[in-house]
């Protein structure tokens, strides 16, 4: 099968060639090209094992819009990252503060990643609520290197497992990490969100989409604290 360079060898290039194709797009016949991506979808439906929920409506937004080159990217990534996989079973998905864990990162920046189109595969959520992260989503680094999430999530739990951690989180750990990710929005803003951003007529785009997180977060707190 492929190991991780040949992975994501395959995964970049499919993002290189969807890259390539889309001056030469915009020559075809639209509708002709939106039936074909439509095609590929119905392929992925009727094919595979997994949950394809996610890739079906991220396709079928972009079409809805017009945007034929980035529904026809999803498609063609989630075909390949799919293609390079050798575990039948069905896709798992995890939270912003499990995917936060593996990378070693706050919920915060997870959130930010999303929001700055870092993951291929992963549409950001409904005001206020935590967006689900599956494990053949694809992270794109700064270096323009690509992972899937389940291969960050597999080398995380290889070096929890070797330095002895290699234990569940508990609900208090979830509720600290969740807790840290406050701190950083109450430090970056200068206080709590009741008397920052919620309490602005108007905010930036940077700020409104902070405020989204920061609410998310405090509601997702309140919904712990609650159990």
């Amino acid at each position: 099968m492929f190991d991780v360079v040949e992975k994501e060898m395959a995964i970049s290039q499919a993002l290189t060639i969807s890259e390539a194709i889309k001056q030469h797009l915009q020559q075809e016949d639209p509708a002709k090209t939106k039936l074909f991506v439509k095609a590929l979808a119905n392929y992925i439906e009727q094919t595979s094992t997994k949950n394809t929920t996610d890739v079906l409506q991220s396709i079928e937004q972009h079409l809805s819009v017009e945007h034929t080159p980035l529904a026809l990217q999803r498609a063609l990534l989630y075909m390949v990252t799919l293609g390079v996989e050798s575990d039948p079973t069905p896709s798992r998905t995890f939270t912003t503060g499990d995917t936060a864990r593996f990378f070693g990162v706050s919920v915060a920046t997870i959130n930010n990643w999303i929001n700055q189109g870092r993951f291929q595969g992963v549409e950001k959520g409904e005001r206020f609520k935590q967006a689900r992260i599956p494990e053949n989503a694809v992270y794109t680094a700064p270096t323009g290197t690509h992972s899937t999430v389940a291969e960050v999530a597999q080398r995380y739990e290889v070096e929890q497992e070797r330095l002895g951690r290699n234990k569940p989180m508990t609900a208090a750990e979830e509720l600290a990490d969740l807790a840290n990710a406050v701190v950083h929005f109450e430090k970056k803003y200068g206080g709590p969100w009741e008397e920052t951003l919620a309490s602005r007529w108007e905010l930036t785009p940077a700020e409104a989409r902070d405020s989204e997180q920061w609410a998310g977060l405090l509601k997702s707190i309140d919904r712990r604290q609650e159990r």
